[in-house]
């Protein structure tokens, strides 16, 4: 069941490579929020109500609900263009995603050396996530997209942290996700600030003055 959730959340990984729409990377973000509850429920075990509903708070409200439906909100605001501008088409992206993979699947035979307790599985996965974020972020133009690049980022760091123990650093874990948070509001308000700018130069009356 494990190995199972882990190779699903990999396939988004695949998805997101030969995708040219907002709106799919927005469902993969929800996608791997409930793949992350899942996995976190299936490897810590005798949680108590505390640590559930941190779980629950982290993954399901924050990953799966909110920051989602607050990207989705802010691309309908803005009548943000729905394709994602890449600097690459879908076939090379495909094919750095899975060299990507061999990569990190690599370096996680390298970490099983360092740590008995790391899962080859989930920590190449995990690598690959953390890099797949980076790649978007470096491969796109939108700024929206890449917000979606770090928190597919911050995924993989989530994951990662599951992989090296059955203990999640809950308070390094909220830490980044607050971090991302602050970012995408920040860049929420400068995206609306461009917008209102622009509609404010193209107005009629602007024109005239010109």
């Amino acid at each position: 069941m494990l190995e199972a959730v882990v190779l699903l959340f990999g396939l988004t990984l695949l998805f997101a490579s030969v995708t040219n729409m907002l709106k799919s990377l927005i469902r993969i973000l929800v996608i791997q929020g409930l793949l992350l509850f899942t996995l976190t429920l299936l490897k810590t075990t005798h949680l108590n109500w505390i640590s559930l509903a941190f779980i629950a708070v982290e993954t399901l409200l924050f990953k799966a609900i909110a920051i989602p439906w607050f990207i989705n909100d802010t691309i309908n605001k803005n009548q943000t263009h729905r394709e994602v501008e890449a600097s690459v088409s879908n076939f090379f992206s495909l094919a750095i995603m899975s060299l990507i993979f061999v990569f990190s699947f690599a370096i996680s035979v390298f970490a099983q050396r360092w740590s008995a307790k790391v899962s080859p599985l989930e920590f190449g996965i995990a690598f690959a996530t953390i890099l797949k974020g980076i790649f978007i972020i470096i491969a796109n133009k939108k700024l929206i997209t890449h917000l979606i690049g770090y928190l597919v980022l911050e995924n993989g760091v989530f994951l990662l942290s599951l992989s090296a123990g059955s203990h999640l650093p809950y308070i390094v874990s909220l830490g980044i996700s607050l971090d991302i948070m602050l970012s995408i509001l920040i860049a929420v308000l400068f995206i609306n600030r461009i917008k209102s700018t622009f509609d404010e130069v193209d107005s009629p009356s602007s024109l005239k003055e010109i």
